[in-house]
């Protein structure tokens, strides 16, 4: 109708400037974080373990690695702990036992993996 405005809403490009519009939902910046995380050596590997196992000692997960120093697997898993995905139990025995498992946020993510896994169709991506 000639001079009846119509409201006309403008997409507003994502906050974190990476030119996404936020109403399309496609900013994935948020993940970058945990992309970098989980993009390490290792650390895939890791998480799929100690999911498998449930709890897990760090000397059986340095076994199952094969050549991983102890140095990099600590490393590894304390990247994971600051991320929220594995929690980190010590023992007071004598040696001190160390134990390694799932939080809530570790059991989604694999839940997700799994499920993206599914649906490509493909478990060796």
């Amino acid at each position: 109708m000639p001079g009846s405005r119509v409201a006309v809403r403008a997409e507003s490009p994502a906050a974190c400037g990476c030119g996404a519009k936020l109403s399309a939902g496609d900013c994935l910046c948020p993940a970058t974080p945990l992309a970098k995380v989980m993009g390490r050596r290792y650390a895939l590997g890791l998480l799929s373990l100690v999911a498998n196992r449930g709890v897990i000692r760090f000397s059986e997960l340095r076994d199952r690695l094969g050549a991983v120093s102890s140095s990099t697997l600590a490393a590894r898993l304390s990247d994971l702990e600051k991320a929220g995905l594995i929690l980190r139990r010590v023992t007071p025995d004598t040696p001190p036992r160390v134990e390694y498992s799932l939080t809530e946020r570790g059991r989604e993510l694999c839940g997700v993996l799994t499920d993206f896994l599914r649906r490509s169709g493909r478990r060796d991506v």
